[in-house]
């Protein structure tokens, strides 16, 4: 998962609608909790933002440089500053549309979010494509596409409710209940198809696919 770490409201809410159709999962926060989100999220690459904080992201930067090697990392920075950081320097081109771009392409190319997720028995592909379960066609909403797309992303590993609300509805407007319609919705279709159960509920624990179509 891509932790975006940015004190600019408008540019997480833009990240938000440009990551997900792009199958990048995202945990976003402002800067001064990223360092919590690291330690406590399974993180494979971060986005820092030092617009209007420099000083601090560079702060941030290395100390998650020093707890964390090998994390791919990019530093969002003023057009006139001058950055030194251990991370990959994207400079800010003062539009929020081509800087998501950017964003998107350190995503896909740096962290490798650009893969479809597939197995013999279950695709998803995260560029548009017919999903297929068991060779059949398998439609799916949006949502319910973000859903398994991140339990996949995730398997075989359970992964609790919060963060599903978190990385499938980070607009923060669905509840849980919200997640319990889509994966009950999922699990109808795949019975009708020949495969139940395929996202399994694990009490007090979370989600995760079914083993067999892994």
């Amino acid at each position: 998962m891509i932790l975006f770490a940015s004190d600019r409201q408008e540019l997480r809410r833009l990240s938000v609608v440009r990551f997900l159709p792009r199958g990048v999962f995202a945990y976003t926060c402002p800067l001064e909790n990223a360092r919590f989100l690291c330690e406590k999220k399974d993180v494979s690459g971060a986005i820092l933002d030092g617009v209007p904080h420099m000083s601090a992201a560079e702060a941030l930067v290395r100390d998650l440089r020093a707890a964390y090697p090998e994390l791919p990392m990019a530093l969002i920075a003023p057009p006139e500053t001058v950055a030194e950081a251990a991370a990959e320097i994207i400079r800010d081109p003062r539009d929020p549309q081509a800087l998501i771009d950017r964003l998107l392409q350190f995503a896909e190319e740096r962290v490798g979010w650009r893969q479809s997720f597939s197995t013999f028995a279950l695709s998803l592909p995260t560029a548009g494509g017919e999903a297929r379960l068991l060779g059949y066609p398998f439609p799916l909403s949006p949502r319910e596409s973000a859903v398994l797309r991140c339990l996949f992303a995730f398997a075989p590993r359970v992964v609790p409710r919060d963060d599903l609300l978190s990385l499938c509805f980070p607009e923060g407007t669905q509840r849980a209940a919200n997640l319990s319609v889509q994966i009950s919705r999922i699990n109808r279709r795949a019975a009708e198809i020949g495969m139940p159960d395929l996202i399994v509920s694990e009490y007090g624990r979370g989600y995760r696919l079914n083993r067999a179509v892994i």
